[in-house]
């Protein structure tokens, strides 16, 4: 699949458990060096990326936002609105997937609603192993 790029729709409905908003899994590259574009059709919500070196950033969804998730970046599409959040995305297709570490590990940041907005906090769950 060297060569090819791969793509597909995201579709994430909406809702929340507890205060924390649906999300995709999320997930790094097997290929940790490959990167990954979203272009969002339609909703709002945010992109959480990180590396395993701990840097983190989140990044607004909306239609017409095209996102550009650097080779490294683990991410995570959350919807915050109240219909679907619909995302375009794009990858080299040797690129894989590695849901494990983010299954063992989460994410160091949650988007949760605080005041009836979205709010970027610390994950308590986060684990360094």
């Amino acid at each position: 699949m060297a060569g090819e790029v791969l793509h597909g729709i995201s579709i994430v409905h909406p809702g929340q458990v507890g205060d924390e908003y649906f999300m995709t899994k999320g997930h790094f590259h097997t290929v940790l060096e490959t990167a990954e574009v979203y272009h969002c059709l339609k909703g709002e919500g945010y992109m959480v990326m990180e590396t395993p070196e701990g840097e983190w950033a989140v990044a607004e969804l909306r239609p017409g936002v095209v996102l550009y998730v650097l080779p490294r970046w683990a991410h995570r599409s959350v919807n915050t609105g109240a219909g679907d959040l619909v995302t375009l995305f794009a990858y080299p297709g040797h690129a894989g997937h590695d849901y494990g570490t983010i299954e063992q590990k989460g994410f160091r940041k949650l988007v949760v609603e605080r005041d009836g907005r979205a709010a970027v906090v610390d994950n308590p769950r986060w684990s360094r192993n």
